[in-house]
């Protein structure tokens, strides 16, 4: 049978807070005796208080490392972060590679193109077995360095081209598939920076853009909740073609609602399509958007369509409207040929 520390240490894991009475509850003490073995966890290290007197909660330690950015390896990061995991929540086999690669490749970014000094990682342990790991560096912002390597306007365009996957600067050295596929490897994704973020919710298969208190640098939180963790192969089959087992398939899910409610000009959908011809099937989510227009539908159901017959185009997430209109577009596409 557990001790009375493993005990709360397991209330703690469930809970991802706990009060002195929550204790005293649980192992059937009094107060004071369920206060001095909380005491004897905080003086350990097992556990940090917030708070006094009788409204002190009691959580696991938030656990931080800073890094100078200046030869540092990746590899050193993960090893830090999965020894520190193991002393409080440890990950199965599964997903201690998913979440290693997932890390490694936000860590290397920090280290290749943030231009920064410095990256901090910290690791917070919440309820329900979710564990958030999120690294900030001090660099130049990703959105900012995307927009002025390719020419992007604004932070959302670049968002909207990072979520396609494939998109670097230095095709030699990278394939442009590391955040997509960290994006995807995890339970929550948060992309930060220039104070907007791309959020991907991989419970409800979801992604969007919000608003951020991160200005300067780029800050990439990981939410990694136990049992929820795909396999990292499967992560990747699910967008590679299996005979050429190339990454030629992406989903569109920033609801194409970010470009606006109303998609109605060519311009919008020349943005849309640009770079899709690197893949072979699409999926594009119109969810969130109410109104396209027979301009933004011609440009890319039959224009793009026609010139790159080998992209495999599947509109989801329509409204009848929008359906309608796509339907129309795809008509005329394939009366013209």
């Amino acid at each position: 049978m557990p001790d009375r520390g493993e005990r709360i240490r397991r209330l703690v894991d469930r809970r991802g807070t706990v009060q002195n009475r929550d204790v005293a509850a649980a192992l059937r003490v009094s107060a004071a005796t369920a206060h001095r073995l909380l005491q004897a966890l905080v003086v350990a290290g097992a556990l940090q208080r917030e708070g006094k007197g009788r409204a002190a909660r009691y959580r696991f330690p938030t656990i931080r490392r800073r890094y100078e950015l200046a030869g540092l390896d990746e590899h050193r990061v993960w090893h830090d972060v999965s020894a520190a995991l193991a002393r409080v929540r440890p990950l199965d086999g599964d997903a201690q590679r998913t979440v290693g690669y997932a890390v490694s490749e936000v860590v290397n970014n920090a280290i290749d193109h943030s231009g920064g000094r410095t990256v901090e990682v910290a690791i917070d342990f919440g309820a329900g077995a979710a564990t958030v790991i999120t690294v900030l560096d001090d660099g130049v912002g990703v959105f900012r360095r995307v927009c002025e390597d390719f020419g992007f306007a604004t932070p959302h365009d670049a968002i909207v081209q990072l979520e396609k996957g494939k998109l670097t600067s230095d095709p030699s050295r990278h394939s442009g598939e590391g955040l997509f596929f960290t994006s995807k490897a995890v339970t929550r994704f948060r992309l930060e920076s220039q104070n907007v973020a791309w959020v991907v919710d991989n419970d409800v298969r979801d992604s969007g853009i919000a608003p951020s208190d991160v200005r300067r640098g780029t800050r990439v939180t990981l939410t990694v909740v136990a049992g929820r963790v795909p396999r990292i192969e499967d992560v990747f089959a699910a967008y590679t073609d299996p005979a050429t087992l190339q990454f030629t398939r992406t989903r569109a899910t920033i609801k194409l609602a970010t470009l606006g409610k109303a998609l109605v000009s060519r311009s919008e959908a020349k943005r849309l399509v640009a770079r899709l011809p690197d893949f072979r099937s699409v999926t594009l989510d119109f969810s969130g958007v109410d109104v396209v227009g027979q301009g933004f539908c011609d440009e890319v159901f039959r224009v793009f369509a026609h010139a790159h017959p080998d992209v495999s185009l599947e509109p989801v997430g329509m409204n009848d409207t929008v359906a309608f209109m796509v339907a129309r577009a795809r008509a005329a596409a394939s009366t013209s040929r």
